[in-house]
Order: C-alpha cells, then sequence, then structure tokens
C-alpha cells in the first residue's frame, strides 16, 4: 500500500498490543483538571484541560483537550488529546496522539507519537526506539535505539544512535544531524540534506507516489473515537458495562434494535422537520441520532475488547486495562475497514448491535443485566 500506512499501522498497533496492563488507584474528571504532589499509585484524568505536574509512582492514562504532563514520572504515559506537552522524566514508554504533540523530557524506554504536528526538543532523548507520524514532524532531539516516522513534512535535526527510516513527502536531513546507523527513506523526491549532516551508514531511497491522506481508518478519526471513548466509559461507566453484557445476553434483539433504529430515525425526522411545528424537534432528533450512533460504535468498541480480553485470556477488572484494550480494538477495528466490502459490513453490523443495546439498556441504567457477555 503506498503512503504511511504501514508505518502508522506499526506505529500504534503493535505497541499497543504489547503494554503491560495495571490498575489504576487515583481517579479525575471535570472541565479542569490540576494535579500536584505525590502519588503512590496509578492516575488517571479526563478533563477539557489537565494539568499534571507531580511525582507519580505508577502510570499515567490521560485524554482531554490540552493536556500537560511533567516533572517525574516512574511508570508508562498513554494520553490523547487535542494539545499535549510533555516535560521532565518518564522512566517508561510514552504512548501519546493528538493535534498537536510537543515533547521536551527524557524518556527511559520507547516514544509512540501519532498527530497532526510532532515536535521533540532539542532537550529530549528517548534511550529505546521512536515511532512517529504526522503531518509535521521535527526531531531535534536525541534517540539512543532506532528511529522510524511517517508524515507530510519530516525534519530531522537531533542525533540517531541506530537505524532510521522515514516515509514522507517531504524530508529534511538538517546541518545538525547525525546519523550512526543507516539511513532508509520513501519519498518522491531526494531528501535535502546539510552539508554538515552526518550519516555513518549507508543511504536508501525508494521512490514511492506517497499521499498523507492514505493512512487506513485515519489518524483524526481514530484520536476523536480514542478520546470519546475514554470519556464515555468515564462518565458512563455502569451504563457502558451493562450495555456490552446486554450484547452478550441478547445480540439479535440488539441487532434488530439497532438496524430499526438506523433506517426509522431519520425518517421520522424528515416527516417532522416537514411540519413547522416540527422542525426544531426533527433537528435535535438528527443531533440525539448522531450522537446515538457514536454512542453504539462505543458500545460495540468495549464489546470487542472484552471479547478479546477473554480470547487471549487478560484481566479486564481495572479500569487502566479496559481502556487500553478499547484503544488497541479501535486501532485493529481501523485495519479491517479496509477490506473492501467485507470490512465495512463487519463494522456496520457493530455498530448496529452496540446501538440496540445500548437503547435496550436505557431501560435498566446504571442497574446491571443478570446474565453474562
Amino acid at each position: 500500500m503506498k503512503g504511511p500506512g504501514n508505518y502508522l499501522r506499526t506505529l500504534i498497533l503493535l505497541p499497543a498490543l504489547v503494554l503491560s496492563f495495571s490498575s489504576i488507584a487515583d481517579t479525575d474528571a471535570g472541565e479542569t483538571v490540576t494535579k500536584r504532589g505525590n502519588i503512590d499509585d496509578d492516575y488517571y484524568a479526563a478533563g477539557g484541560a489537565v494539568d499534571i505536574d507531580a511525582e507519580i509512582l505508577g502510570d499515567v492514562i490521560v485524554a482531554g483537550g490540552e493536556l500537560y504532563i511533567g516533572h517525574l514520572i516512574e511508570g508508562d504515559v498513554i494520553a490523547a488529546g487535542g494539545t499535549i506537552r510533555i516535560r521532565g522524566e518518564i522512566k517508561d514508554d510514552i504512548r501519546i496522539s493528538g493535534g498537536d504533540l510537543d515533547i521536551d523530557a527524557t524518556i527511559g524506554d520507547d516514544l509512540v507519537a501519532a498527530g497532526g504536528s510532532i515536535n521533540l526538543s532539542p532537550g529530549t532523548t528517548v534511550n529505546g526506539n521512536a515511532w512517529l507520524a504526522g503531518g509535521e514532524v521535527h526531531v531535534a532531539g536525541t534517540i539512543l535505539g532506532d528511529l522510524k516516522v511517517a508524515g507530510g513534512e519530516i525534519r530531522l535535526s537531533g542525533t540517531v544512535r541506530g537505524d532510521v527510516e522515514l516515509e514522507g513527502g517531504e524530508i529534511q536531513i538538517l546541518d545538525s544531524a547525525r546519523i550512526d546507523g543507516e539511513l532508509n527513506y520513501k519519498s518522491p523526491r531526494q531528501a535535502t540534506t546539510g552539508a554538515d549532516a552526518i550519516i555513518s551508514g549507508g543511504i536508501t531511497h525508494q521512490p514511492v507516489d506517497w499521499d498523507y491522506a492514505d493512512s487506513g481508518f485515519g489518524l483524526f478519526f481514530s484520536i476523536t473515537l480514542m478520546v470519546a471513548a475514554v470519556l464515555f466509559y468515564l462518565f458512563f461507566p455502569h451504563y457502558t458495562l451493562a450495555s456490552v453484557k446486554r450484547i452478550g445476553s441478547d445480540p439479535w434483539s440488539s441487532l434488530g434494535l439497532g438496524f430499526i433504529f438506523v433506517v426509522a430515525t431519520p425518517m421520522v425526522a424528515f416527516v417532522l422537520m416537514l411540519i413547522v411545528l416540527g422542525l426544531w424537534v426533527g433537528l435535535s432528533m438528527l443531533a440525539l441520532y448522531c450522537v446515538a450512533l457514536l454512542s453504539g460504535f462505543l458500545i460495540a468498541c468495549f464489546f470487542v475488547a472484552e471479547r478479546g480480553a477473554r480470547l487471549f485470556k487478560q484481566d479486564l477488572s481495572s479500569r487502566g486495562r479496559r481502556l487500553i484494550s478499547v484503544i488497541v480494538v479501535i486501532f485493529i477495528l481501523g485495519l479491517v475497514q479496509t477490506i473492501p466490502l467485507l470490512g465495512g459490513l463487519m463494522l456496520f453490523l457493530l455498530l448496529l448491535i452496540g446501538l440496540g443495546a445500548g437503547l435496550i439498556q436505557l431501560r435498566y441504567v446504571y442497574r446491571p443485566v443478570e446474565a453474562g457477555a
């Protein structure tokens, strides 16, 4: 496949599949979340703006609009948001996705990042490997392992001790860049290389027709779904889990009701809009219809995560494990939808069954069903 699709899928899916799971003890949510001091366990937060400047002994999982994560994190950092800034020292892995990503930190192991723009400052050190995908990617820091990047515009001005693999529309190797290993890149044109740049290994250029839009599931749509899934579960945990169980206990009714809702609701809304007094009712119905579709798909994602965990004998009893698993599922479904005809049909059926289960469960809000999934 042309474009950064293969890199992007490797970037997100494979590292996510091998994430180590841990329980989350400290949780905050709100329009604005501020965290200071010391935390002796994992930390979980979601909100419009999240500001974390603390010493945390465990992992950090965050979702929101504007995110700041700094000081000292002993475990992993997993974050999805609009703007993400990371400072200080992260002693394990970082897995982040968002619109604008700005990293000025010491990272103990690997870095995985996907976003509209990604900036690794000169003060950034990654002690493991780095996988990056974005519209604009600038690497000015030091990577002690290998570096893999897919992006519309790639600029490398830092140091990479291992090999470098790049795939992009425009690639610049600036004067201050140093690559101790090999440089392999795919691009429609030759990379621009500074006269003082140091590349110790060989250089291989593979000309390709490159299109940033060719990214499988769609980077930003995936990010949106990730954030939506985290927030949906945070604010409606009992309803989410009960709806997941409803799919297991009553799948055919869920599928049937979902189909009826998808077909009938737009028709009813359209008829109401033809009536003067029913215009706003029809518009409101369409708005709720969109919300219901999103909710149904998210419920289906949690259901697939639950079944996948059972298949691989993983425990989803903690909030952190469940959220990580659903993020993995979203990207796996991104791969599924690339299958001609069958992929789209599978996602449509998942949407219907999740939607139907959610509608049925509205009668039992916050009261779990008796039958197991």
